[in-house]
């Protein structure tokens, strides 16, 4: 009962005007479609991160690099760090996901050195952010079970979207990343994910991510603004002021000795 009441309060965010209908696929497809169209074989982005206190309405303003190459398969390896203020200037997050192994790890300039995440921190938030370092991620399709619950109108009626559950595959995922589920809104069109709700690990609402601003590149589609709402306690707002697809990324960027060696911020 409580997780039909929970896809009810959901959809019906989405649906004050519209008709639910069956989905035309499972969802395990329409995820695993996402990944293949929307996929870049690399990206680089210049972000403004703000981030709002929701009692105090206090601000504090970030610039972070953020590089991604795709390898075969899902493999892939990421890196982002900060370029101010100047208190955490240079601290950077470097993430590989090669066949079955995830590994991140965390510079901190006043340590000189990488710490790596263990599993079980990976529900932790990040750098003071509302985005978590399993959300940072981004999608694990072999760690999730995805299902396609409806299909609604979206948008203001001018398009429809997959409603899709996501629930991590074992219980110690779950206990990893910090969810019980999320629920995903799915353009039935473009295959883009325009809301995702998180939920804990008693199934209650925790956060709510948000994708605005959408932009296309060839085919791809990506978004320009993206807002975590942590719900009473804080709001992170991620712009991206400049993004770059598909263009050659040296491989010394994805690598630890970039970041150890402070390559990146000189």
């Amino acid at each position: 009962m409580k997780t039909t009441n929970l896809l009810l309060a959901f959809v019906f965010a989405f649906a004050h005007d519209s008709l639910f209908a069956a989905c035309d696929k499972p969802g395990q497809k329409i995820m695993e479609e996402q990944n293949k169209v929307q996929s870049a074989k690399s990206e680089e982005e210049s972000q403004e991160i703000v981030i709002i206190d929701s009692k105090t309405s206090k601000k504090q303003k970030r610039n972070l690099k953020r590089y991604m190459i795709k390898g075969t398969g899902d493999d892939s390896k990421s890196v982002l760090y900060f370029l101010s203020p100047a208190n955490i200037k240079g601290a950077g997050l470097l993430s590989w996901k090669q066949k079955s192994e995830e590994n991140q790890w965390l510079y901190v300039p006043e340590l000189k050195k990488l710490q790596r995440i263990a599993s079980g921190s990976k529900k932790n938030y990040f750098m003071g952010t509302d985005f978590t370092y399993a959300d940072l991620d981004g999608e694990s399709l072999k760690k999730n079970k995805y299902t396609c619950q409806q299909t609604i109108k979206c948008q203001k009626g001018k398009s429809k979207c997959y409603v899709i559950e996501a629930k991590p595959i074992s219980e110690q995922e779950e206990r990893n990343i910090g969810y019980s589920k999320r629920m995903l809104l799915v353009d039935t069109k473009d295959l883009i994910t325009l809301k995702i709700i998180f939920y804990n690990l008693k199934g209650e609402k925790l956060k709510t991510a948000e994708y605005a601003n959408w932009e296309k590149s060839g085919k791809l589609w990506r978004p320009n603004l993206a807002i975590m709402d942590r719900h009473t306690i804080q709001k992170t707002f991620i712009k991206v002021k400049k993004r770059e697809l598909n263009k050659p990324i040296k491989d010394i960027v994805f690598t630890k000795r970039y970041l150890e060696k402070e390559m990146h911020i000189k």
